[in-house]
């Protein structure tokens, strides 16, 4: 049997984990939880994950960790947009559809170049096509599902969040070896808090995880535990 003590001890503390794989791992692992929070089970983890990312980019100014923080918005801002929306942008049409059926001109309205152009439009492009949609949601949510006003308005805004979080280039700031540590160590105790809150939520289905955490971006390329990222699907 393995010791008890085992689950006591935060494994994001490990000393091999280099600045720029704690800050992609972080990124990503926050991208997943918006992605999978449709019923805003993950919010106050979310804001407190968000703030302690931020307070440790705030003291980053080495070139291995500013790296980093480019790499993980990124990547955070591919995956969102290669799974998250296209998904959702589906189940809002779904709505639709189940609304006004599929021959409507009201789903003109809401797509006007269809679904496919959130897959092929410029990233620039992304927040005026989202805002299209959420406009026709906005005008009929009364024949439409109750959630789907809130889903169509948290696409358009986590895109825009993330979007600009993946364009604004991270500045130099004069900072002390201590308060670099300690904002670390915070980020690092968030992280642990989430994984126990993982854990409870899904006892006996360790399958779960890969939905919210990739491990493989806390380990050296080529390692033996790397694995290929799996999906940001959204659960439910």
């Amino acid at each position: 049997m393995r010791k008890l003590t085992t689950y006591f001890e935060n494994p994001f503390d490990s000393d091999d984990i280099s600045m720029a794989e704690l800050i992609a791992f972080s990124t990503d692992h926050n991208q997943r939880l918006i992605a999978n929070n449709d019923d805003g089970q993950f919010d106050s983890e979310i804001a407190s994950l968000s703030s302690s990312l931020n307070g440790l980019e705030q003291y980053v100014t080495d070139d291995e960790g500013l790296l980093g923080i480019r790499k993980a918005r990124k990547l955070a801002k591919d995956n969102f947009r290669e799974t998250s929306i296209p998904a959702d942008v589906q189940r809002i049409e779904a709505g639709f559809t189940a609304a006004f059926g599929g021959d409507s001109p009201i789903l003109l309205e809401a797509l006007p170049s269809g679904r496919s152009i959130f897959q092929t439009c410029r990233d620039d492009q992304m927040s005026g096509h989202l805002q299209t949609l959420l406009n026709a949601v906005t005008r009929h949510q009364a024949s439409l599902a109750p959630a789907t006003l809130n889903l169509a308005t948290a696409l358009r805004n986590n895109w825009a969040t993330i979007y600009q979080a993946s364009e604004v280039s991270t500045g130099n700031k004069s900072v002390t070896q201590q308060g670099k540590q300690e904002a670390r160590q915070a980020l690092q105790l968030q992280l642990f808090l989430i994984l126990l809150k993982l854990g409870s939520m899904f006892p006996r289905q360790p399958e779960k995880l890969s939905l919210y955490m990739q491990q493989h971006l806390l380990e050296n390329p080529g390692s033996a535990g790397a694995s290929p990222a799996a999906p940001v699907a959204p659960v439910g």
